[in-house]
């Protein structure tokens, strides 16, 4: 690839979808995969030459090294110990100091008072707010763990929205805190990084493989929606329960369109994760809390070429 011109920043962006999305597969209530194919090939129309760039992208790519993570195909996911997520430990202690100074303002307590009938998902920084923190940024596009996403799903993905997340203790079982699957896209991966020391008691993120998902929910014929607990209990399910627990700096990536998956549930003690996602640049749709990069990273000398694909630039 050719290295971008330093003065002429130029973003792929393909038409916004999330309108067409809620109304076809929300309202109206068509199929999944008829909704997701119709508009990943909507927007395709709009940056064919720069699909076709990225899958030739990860393509080269080749095989992990020793050592370096690999997204399964079968299973879906990657977990995380601190010392082997490059850069975690700082950024976890980073994310702490900035929810400190969240909660020092008090915003900590109008998120609650906004939110009445959610306090078990807030959000501390959300979106285009991490603009204010490029060295957040630069840590979500950070390889090798973006070259796993990408050898993953085949394409150089987009880092398409971010948030760090403040579960309080709750005794609620709502919206993502019932097991479910995330509807955005077919595949997409998610990092989920704790920035505090998480155990059962933090109400961590539960997640069953993908393999034993896709089983589950083929002989259960879901499409959609929430799912009831029992649907763990099944036997194929034995066993295949993981909680993402660990020092700040650990964490899980998995796809968290196939992995059955739940949190922020049962929580005793207050949990701080740093979330992200990777969607195909032809996603169907968008996250609601999409995160556009701030032109300035276009020409980091600390961000190389595959990272500004990552962050939506072309070459």
């Amino acid at each position: 690839m050719n290295t971008p011109s330093a003065s002429a920043p130029v973003l792929a962006q393909p038409m916004h979808t999330r309108g067409l999305y809620r109304l076809m597969f929300k309202r109206l209530g068509l199929p999944r995969n008829f909704v997701h194919s119709s508009l990943s090939a909507l927007k395709r129309m709009t940056v064919r030459e720069q699909v076709a760039c990225r899958a030739r992208v990860a393509a080269s790519l080749g095989p992990a090294q020793a050592g370096e993570p690999v997204l399964e195909e079968d299973r879906g996911f990657v977990l995380f110990q601190p010392d082997e997520l490059p850069g975690g430990v700082d950024v976890a202690a980073r994310c702490r100091q900035v929810f400190e100074e969240f909660q020092a303002s008090g915003r900590g307590q109008e998120e609650i008072s906004r939110n009445p009938n959610k306090r078990f998902l807030l959000a501390v920084v959300s979106g285009n707010e991490f603009h204010a923190y490029p060295d957040l940024i630069r840590f979500m596009v950070r390889r090798p763990v973006l070259d796993a996403v990408c050898r993953y799903l085949g394409t150089v993905a987009v880092l398409e929205g971010a948030a760090l997340w403040w579960t309080p203790p709750n005794d609620t079982v709502l919206s993502s805190q019932a097991v479910h699957i995330d509807l955005l896209a077919q595949r997409q991966v998610k990092m989920i990084m704790n920035c505090m020391e998480t155990t059962l008691e933090q109400g961590p993120l539960h997640f069953v493989p993908a393999d034993v998902s896709d089983d589950l929910r083929r002989r259960g014929r879901h499409t959609r929606g929430r799912l009831a607990d029992k649907w763990l209990e099944e036997p194929r399910a034995s066993g295949e329960l993981y909680a993402a627990t660990g020092q700040p700096g650990s964490g899980v990536l998995f796809d968290s369109s196939r992995c059955l998956h739940f949190g922020s549930r049962g929580n005793r003690k207050d949990r701080l994760v740093l979330t992200y996602h990777y969607l195909p640049l032809d996603a169907p749709t968008e996250t609601r809390y999409r995160l556009d990069p701030p032109l300035e990273l276009f020409s980091d000398p600390g961000l190389d070429e595959l990272q500004r694909l990552a962050l939506g630039f072309r070459e």
